[in-house]
């Protein structure tokens, strides 16, 4: 029994399979295959390629709230950091209108992206409940 991986037409590769091979080992084999991609870019010719849009390779962004608590996020340097807030508020139970997300001390807009804030794989973006009010 085979299973081929079409993934480019011009790299098919064929696996053999012993007794069965479950969708968790072919996930696994795709992307072992695709990563092993990148290494042979400078094997390409320069016009041949898939041309990749600025901002498409994905990075991860850490959000780090007032307890030193980490959540991490797998983003394009495209999206908008709406989504990053709204992601973050449901997953912690809160309005996102409650927090604050501040990159260097600069707070971070909803129309702000990865790339317009200058971030990096593993930079770290905090967040802060919002105070309202002050001393009495």
């Amino acid at each position: 029994k085979t299973i081929n991986l079409n993934h480019h037409k011009e790299d098919r590769r064929v696996i053999k399979k012993s007794n069965y091979l479950t969708s968790d080992a072919l996930r696994s084999l795709f992307f072992r295959q695709h990563s092993n991609m990148s290494d042979n870019e400078g094997q390409m010719p320069a016009d041949g390629g898939e041309d990749q849009k600025p901002g498409a390779e994905p990075i991860t962004i850490r959000v780090r709230d007032q307890t030193g608590e980490e959540t991490f996020f797998k983003i394009k340097k495209s999206t908008k950091m709406s989504k990053v807030i709204q992601t973050y508020a449901s997953r912690k139970g809160v309005d996102s209108t409650t927090l604050r997300f501040l990159v260097d001390g600069e707070r971070v807009q909803p129309d702000d992206t990865p790339g317009s804030l200058d971030l990096d794989d593993q930079d770290q973006i905090d967040c802060m409940l919002e105070q309202s009010g002050g001393c009495l």
